[in-house]
């Protein structure tokens, strides 16, 4: 019985720390918020999903304008969106598009030509989704305390492209480094290669 109760007792914590939901900023791209591995704080609207198409980019940053800019252009020309939500198992082939509720007193602030977008603080807080107990920062950083334990970088002999294939080896690689992680933050402009190993507190 004892040893039952042990046994539950580490799924519900190995089950708690898998669905841990950590708090961070989401970055922006082509002026909309991406959330990638994590969900939104706030409550949003959604308006529908956009998806790529059969001749996608291989790398990650020309995916993300082509999803953010291209593919939104064709589906949803009129629409108003803030961001997108790439849902895990997607390989950023499918978002949620999403709106968010403003204040209907705030003013609506229109930017210059050229002049770089700027969002609402709070329509970047995210929360991750966490995946077997490491926490996966893309395009988002933590705004909980953490340790700084190392860098980590893929091996240039690993050629593979599929999303899944890369998170996969970079959690072996990280894990292998820092045992005691619980939380990746892949460096932005790596097509995530490069990445920090943190513990979060």
């Amino acid at each position: 019985m004892k040893k039952l109760i042990l046994g539950l007792s580490a799924l519900l914590f190995t089950s708690t720390l898998s669905a841990q939901k950590i708090p961070g900023t989401a970055n922006v791209i082509e002026g909309k918020v991406v959330f990638i591995e994590a969900n939104p704080a706030i409550q949003y609207r959604h308006i529908g999903t956009v998806e790529c198409s059969a001749f996608s980019p291989d790398k990650f940053d020309l995916m993300m304008k082509h999803m953010l800019v291209k593919r939104m252009a064709k589906e949803h020309a009129e629409v108003e969106f803030d961001a997108l939500i790439f849902r895990p198992g997607s390989a950023f082939c499918k978002a949620d598009v999403i709106q968010f509720y403003r204040d209907p007193k705030a003013k609506k602030k229109k930017n210059k030509k050229g002049e770089e977008v700027e969002v609402d603080p709070e329509f970047r807080k995210s929360e991750s989704v966490g995946r077997g107990g490491i926490n996966l920062f893309i395009e988002n950083n933590p705004t909980a305390e953490y340790t700084l334990l190392g860098k980590v970088e893929i091996p240039t002999n690993f050629q593979s492209v599929d999303y899944e294939a890369v998170i996969k080896e970079m959690t072996r690689v990280a894990t292998a480094a820092y045992p005691d992680l619980n939380g990746i933050v892949f460096t932005t402009g790596t097509d995530l290669r490069k990445a920090n190993v943190i513990k979060l507190k």
